[in-house]
């Protein structure tokens, strides 16, 4: 099985998807994942580790999945109060529970995620979905599935399982007005207008804690 999570940029929707899967609960985000993965790796130890990503991992996911951080496209009840505790979100998040888990009474569900290996200094931590999609799997898996360019070519872009088809269907496709060769519709100018206006400090406020005091707050 390939990952799902190689670094491409090109794919604002997929890297959504990611986005919305780390930064949701637990139980969501198993569900989807199940479907997806075997197993799960996280950066953490505090520093520029996945956690201090976070915030930027749930305002992409909201970009696509309106309404995954509530009215708010900043996402600012997604992070950490300024005495470093987190918010409800945050802390019902599974990125959260599997960088922190066995740290601060933080424990992951084991029904759904299993600790499967951590590096010495604890920067790398795995684990293992449980109850995995078999079908999904081997879907997946099947030629047949495979969406290439030419006929017997290396280059084919992946398909998501039948089992996920509503939930990316339920996904608005990011309009990055920055890009003048894709035509602007109302929704995402309304989008970005209140983003711009949220970040700049009106109404609702840019989100209190910053990256860095995510990171400071993993440490």
């Amino acid at each position: 099985r390939t990952t799902i999570a190689d670094g491409n940029t090109w794919n604002h929707e997929h890297i959504a998807t990611l986005g919305l899967i780390l930064s949701g609960n637990e139980q969501k985000a198993h569900s989807i994942a199940r479907h997806l993965a075997d197993y799960v790796l996280v950066w953490a130890g505090g520093g520029g580790d996945d956690l201090a990503k976070s915030p930027h991992l749930a305002r992409i996911g909201n970009s696509v999945f309106h309404g995954h951080c509530g009215n708010d496209p900043t996402c600012s009840n997604f992070g950490f109060y300024r005495d470093r505790s987190p918010t409800p979100m945050m802390e019902k998040s599974l990125l959260y529970k599997l960088v922190l888990n066995g740290q601060r009474g933080v424990a992951v569900n084991s029904s759904y995620f299993e600790h499967a290996y951590s590096s010495k200094h604890g920067k790398v931590r795995i684990y293992k979905v449980k109850r995995v999609s078999l079908k999904s799997k081997l879907w997946a898996a099947d030629p047949a599935n495979r969406v290439c360019d030419a006929p017997g070519s290396w280059y084919c872009v992946g398909q998501y399982p039948p089992a996920l088809q509503e939930f990316i269907n339920s996904r608005r496709n990011f309009k990055q007005l920055e890009d003048f060769n894709v035509k602007r519709d109302a929704a995402s100018q309304k989008y970005h207008e209140e983003y711009m206006r949220r970040m700049g400090g009106g109404a609702g406020g840019r989100p209190a804690e910053s990256a860095a005091a995510a990171a400071a707050a993993a440490e």
